[in-house]
Parts: C-alpha cells; structure tokens; sequence
C-alpha cells in the first residue's frame, strides 16, 4: 500500500461485501462521513480514510467524493487532497466536495477559503455540495439512521424530518452526486476498453 498525502492509496480492490456507487473521503476524522455514509446506504460507502485503487473499474467504482468539515482546518485538509490527487496522477476519480457545516454561522474567512477550495475543485473537473448545520445530527446514533436510496426519488413534502431522517440537504446532495456519477460513467467505459 503506498500513502498520498498521510492517506493510503489501495493497491486492488476495497472489497466490500457490496459495492457502492461512489466512495466517501474523509479529509479528516469527524467530518459526517460516518453519517452520510448511513445515510446513503447501499449506493455509497466510507473509504476508511484511503483513496480507492481506480484501477479495478470492472469491480469497484473509481468515484471518490472527498468530504470536510467547514473549518479552516478541515478545508485545508480537502484543498490538499484535491492538490496531490492531480498531481500524483491517481487513477481514482473525484466527482468533488461535500462541505459540512461545522456550526449554524460560517465565520467570513471560512467562507472566503471555501471559495478558494470550491475554485480548486471545480477547476479539477468536480463539484461541490453543502449540507448545512442540522443541530440534532451530532447527538444521533448514525446506527439508527434511515437511508436514502436514489430510488427512492426526491420527497414531496418540505415537512421538517424526524432526527433520524435524512434532511433535505442530505437528499439534494445525493441525487447531484448520482447525477454526476452518471455523467461520468462514458469515461469509466473509455478507461476500461
């Protein structure tokens, strides 16, 4: 196993007993990978802190999309991810960032560096998506959390969801992600044959 950036990077596959449609990256311990990852059970799975292989697409998806906290720290950690992943060439891919708020109000110069990672992202080709500040979550067993399946659609309602329910931020991120999964499944094939 080689190591990028203090993170490793796999040598063959995860090998989970199911595969999901896109990894989740922790760019540091407690950013809601945990969380989100309960709450798209089935079509997305935690990284356990290592970049995925890539380089097995037949058998495991090469999507990675790297998740902070909204700290300095934490954004610091996702804007040197996004960095060495181009520079080393890595044969995963990222669909982007997923921005955590880390408390009701964003200080300005976390927002102003948010600005400077969402540039970096999206100048590598990725996305960005914020869930905001949900006061019940940190306080919630991620065991009990009901999960959100793409299948499952976008809900009707705009009702306030119970503590275990997954908020509509939640939802919204996940169907951009599958939406981005899909637009870059054409370069999976390209890079497979």
């Amino acid at each position: 196993m080689i190591t990028h950036n203090h993170l490793p990077v796999r040598q063959s596959p995860i090998g989970l007993q199911s595969q999901p449609a896109v990894w989740l990256l922790g760019a540091r311990g407690g950013v809601g990978v945990t969380t989100l990852a309960s709450f798209w059970d089935g079509w997305a799975a935690d990284s356990r802190r290592e970049w995925p292989c890539g380089n097995a697409r037949s058998i495991e998806s090469p999507y990675v999309v790297i998740v902070a906290r909204e700290t300095i720290a934490g954004l610091q950690a996702a804007h040197e991810l996004v960095m060495h992943h181009g520079a080393a060439q890595l044969e995963c891919e990222i669909l982007g960032l997923i921005t955590v708020a880390a408390s009701r109000e964003l200080p300005k110069p976390v927002r102003q560096y948010r600005e400077i990672v969402t540039a970096a992202v999206e100048s590598a080709g990725g996305s960005v998506w914020t869930i905001g500040w949900h006061k019940q979550l940190p306080a919630t067993d991620s065991r009990k959390l009901r999960s959100w399946h793409p299948h499952d659609g976008l809900p009707a309602s705009h009702r306030r969801p119970a503590p275990e329910e997954p908020p509509a931020d939640v939802i919204a991120a996940g169907a951009r992600i599958v939406g981005a999964i899909q637009q870059a499944l054409p370069r999976v094939y390209r890079c497979a044959s």
